[in-house]
């Protein structure tokens, strides 16, 4: 299935919601600090931009790891430089230090990157199988119920006085009786 304009909106959001909570929330518990408010609206605002240039085709599992890498390193850059100006005091000197080492919160980050790139690789595939399938449900039904037109074999008038053959009705109206209108002229 061929991926639309339309559905770059959702790509690009999806991606940015499942990068951006679980690096805040792996960022928040290997730090020990909440992350402020700022520097995650930041690196959202970062991460949807490049997610939505992104957005136009779909990855295979490898470039979709490549690319969660990226916007794990990216959050965690944001998130690191916004929880270093919120606890430093005025002269400049961090107040709080990390209890969890460097090598340790860069591996939950690359952890978190591979586990929602798998995430999202399923459920895009999901998501495409779906649609598949509800486009083939439905337009045999919509052909069964004549719904979709069909092309006519020779044009005609639609109000001609000189066509008097019967009109013919839809294959789903053939047992109905038509009782609206006037009453048709008897010939004596």
């Amino acid at each position: 299935m061929t991926e639309s304009e339309q559905c770059r909106p959702l790509r690009a959001g999806v991606f940015t919601l499942v990068c951006a909570s679980l690096s805040a929330i792996g960022h928040a518990v290997s730090s020990g600090h909440d992350v402020p408010v700022g520097g995650l609206l930041l690196g959202v605002v970062v991460v949807f931009a490049v997610a939505w240039v992104l957005a136009g085709r779909r990855y295979g599992p490898g470039m979709l790891t490549a690319w969660m890498l990226w916007g794990q390193l990216a959050l965690h850059v944001t998130f690191s430089y916004a929880q270093g100006a919120a606890h430093t005091d005025h002269s400049g000197a961090v107040l709080v230090q990390d209890p969890m080492p460097a090598w340790a919160m860069i591996s939950m980050h690359v952890a978190m990157a591979l586990v929602s790139a798998w995430w999202l690789h399923l459920g895009e595939n999901a998501l495409f199988a779906f649609l598949a399938f509800m486009a083939l449900s439905l337009i045999p039904l919509l052909l069964v119920i004549g719904a979709v037109p069909t092309a006519r074999a020779t044009p005609s008038a639609r109000f001609a006085a000189t066509d008097q053959r019967p009109r013919t009705r839809p294959p789903y109206l053939r047992h109905s009786r038509v009782l609206r209108g006037p009453p048709p002229v008897l010939a004596a």
